[in-house]
């Protein structure tokens, strides 16, 4: 049995500390955890306070003497339903469940965040121009949005810097002599600003109502006009830096943070939000300490939230939060389920997304927390479980009628420490995620590069120097199989179906060495599972995607049967314009900034979109309008 691991305070992770079961090493072994449930907020603050008191060290609560404090801190394609005009959608995972992106369309109007504006371009006749425009701050702004109808839900990151030598305050608000607020972390907290905007009429976009949340939004889900908005909020204890000659000795600090821990109040510890419609400002704890959970060991102080929030209403309200105290990472789901998980490599901290292709340190595991996201009314946690092995991200998980798919990859005893990967299958019993089955032993010493699911069947890709395609068969979960497998230089990082039996990678060409020379857009043939080929590669050498690492990016229309790429190379950026026909790709051209565009403008390319005939690329400065057939330039709006 491989050891049990519990979250450092730095890590906030999830923990299970129950009993593995594997029918092999290399097949990824799971370890099942349920939660155990609050009644009352007098719990919730004996069972933080007892634990931050045993944990915290010298300058505050982490590993050893590192000083780590608590932060304040599928149709991805689809042609949407318009009896008007026909239009592209976000590049989703899932059918039907929408994600937020920087910019969305009803094939009336375009609706961007750009800068620190939300722009709304009117493209009803044919003739985009930009017609509204709603400030969102005083300088740039992280920002997502969703649409649906008249209403716009812009999402917004918000922190505040904390000058180095600003003095730290206890938990009360006085001020503590002789210290600085730690550099980096610090008192501040960061916080979600959700803006509800009224769209009515296009030229005059006007905020509805705001909703602020302590805590960083990981990301959010729309289902039929209803969204899951996922936070992940730190506590607001600070455990002030000492400075001066007579600094106190570690005791002293140790002794000092428990007090700063006993005086700590609830409203210390679980995140607030603040609300306001129209004249009316409320306020209050996020998630109340009846909706709380816990895992049955220690996870960590943080706050995972699920807020449910109705996009058609004529105002937000309080989000009706679910939480769990545990840190998550990667959000994934279907039109039923909501999961949420956390990679960590040992008892260090979780890792960050963009870690996928790092070197692992030691052992690797991710926790998943799944929760019921059917219909309108507010999220429930249902159950929680951990596999072995860390995931690149959300398109490694997938739910198909109830069953959980999930692609990682670990470090094998049985092949003197090699990375292998593996599927598993994870179906709910009670408020555990407990596995039915897997399949291991896929690319051996390998990454894995991506992962698609299409129904009952699963496409991995891994890599080091040659790119194998795997094809799995997950028609029987407690049998998932390998069914064929394909060996070819370079690899694929993001996967499409496009229906026919034809698949779409997105990657790098390589030497047989290993070496990348160029993006590559690959059309496969998976008719058969057990022999896969490929059909057609187009190579640019020296490029690369950003749908290498946001698949948001990439764009497919069915109805001409053509898909959109961005390239960088040479220090600049463009479009790929490929037909795909049954057997290959025809090169139809690149699209680059026209001769309209700024000449000193930023020239980096965000996302193409489609509507009508009109191809239509949004860089960081304006939109651009091609024709779809032969792009030729048709104009360029400002932003």
């Amino acid at each position: 049995m491989r050891r049990r691991w519990f979250a450092g305070l730095a890590a906030c992770g999830l923990i299970a500390g129950c009993s593995f079961g594997s029918d092999g090493d290399d097949a990824a072994p799971v370890a099942t955890m349920g939660l155990v449930s609050f009644d009352a907020c007098d719990e919730v603050l004996a069972h933080l306070t007892s634990e931050a008191r045993q944990r915290v060290g010298p300058y505050g609560l982490g590993h050893g003497n590192r000083m780590v404090t608590l932060d304040s801190g599928a149709v991805a394609e689809g042609a949407a339903a318009s009896a008007e005009v026909p239009h592209s959608t976000t590049n989703v995972q899932e059918a039907g469940v929408d994600e937020p992106d920087v910019v969305k369309t009803d094939g009336r109007m375009i609706v961007t965040v750009t800068g620190s504006d939300l722009r709304v371009v009117d493209v009803a006749d044919g003739s985009p121009e930009a017609v509204g425009r709603l400030s969102l701050g005083t300088e740039y702004v992280n920002a997502n949005l969703l649409l649906s109808g008249d209403h716009a839900l812009v999402l917004l990151r918000e922190h505040r810097m904390v000058p180095l030598d600003e003095p730290a305050t206890s938990s009360s608000g006085a001020s503590l002599e002789g210290s600085v607020a730690p550099p980096a972390h610090g008192p501040s907290r960061a916080s979600t600003k959700v803006l509800l905007v009224d769209l009515a009429d296009p030229s005059d976009p006007e905020v509805d109502s705001t909703l602020r949340v302590d805590g960083d939004y990981l990301d959010a889900r729309m289902v039929d006009g209803t969204v899951r908005l996922v936070v992940r909020s730190h506590p607001g204890l600070s455990f002030p830096l000492p400075r001066g000659a007579d600094r106190p000795d570690e005791d002293e600090l140790i002794a000092r943070n428990r007090d700063i821990i006993a005086s700590a109040t609830i409203n210390d510890w679980l995140p607030s939000y603040q609300l306001t419609n129209g004249d009316r400002e409320t306020s209050g704890q996020l998630v109340g300490c009846d909706r709380l959970d816990r895992p049955p060991e220690f996870a960590g102080f943080s706050t995972l939230s699920v807020l449910t929030l109705d996009i058609t209403a004529e105002g937000l309200s309080d989000g009706d939060a679910v939480g769990v105290l545990a840190r998550g990472e990667t959000v994934y789901a279907s039109a039923e389920r909501l999961y949420v998980a956390t990679t960590r490599w040992g008892d260090s901290a979780p890792l960050p997304e963009w870690s996928a292709m790092m070197e692992p340190r030691g052992d690797v595991d991710t926790g998943i927390h799944a929760f019921d996201i059917a219909g309108d009314d507010a999220a429930d946690y249902l159950a929680s479980g951990e596999v072995r092995g860390r995931i690149i991200g959300r398109h490694a998980m997938s739910e198909h009628d109830g069953i959980l798919r999930v692609a990682t990859t670990h470090r094998s005893e049985s092949s003197a420490g090699k990375k292998v990967s593996a599927l598993v299958t994870l179906d709910e019993r009670g408020n555990e995620l407990v596995r039915v089955g897997s399949v291991g032993g896929l690319g051996k010493g390998e990454d894995i590069y991506s992962v698609r699911y299409v129904g009952d069947t699963g496409y991995v890709v891994t890599f080091r120097q040659i790119d194998p395609l795997y094809v799995l068969d997950l028609s029987d979960p407690a049998n998932p199989a390998v069914r064929g497998e394909l060996k070819i230089t370079g690899y694929s990082a993001y996967l499409h179906d496009v229906g026919n039996d034809r698949l779409i990678g997105v990657g790098q060409e390589a030497t047989a060495e290993g070496r990348t020379v160029g993006t590559q857009v690959s059309l496969f043939d998976v008719g058969d599972p057990s022999a896969p080929t490929k059909l057609d590669g187009h190579v640019v050498p020296d490029a690369w995607s950003q749908v290498e690492r946001d698949s948001r990016r990439f764009l497919y229309w069915p109805d001409t049967r053509q898909l959109v790429v961005p390239l960088d190379a040479g220090g600049s950026s463009r479009a790929l314009v490929l037909r795909v026909d049954d057997e290959s790709f025809a090169a139809q051209g690149m699209v680059a900034r026209s001769d309209d565009a700024p000449s000193g403008g930023h020239g980096d390319l965000e996302r193409s979109l489609v509507i009508g005939d009109t191809l239509y690329t949004l860089w960081t400065d304006g939109l651009q309008a091609n024709d779809l057939d032969d792009l030729e330039p048709q104009g360029w709006t400002d932003l």
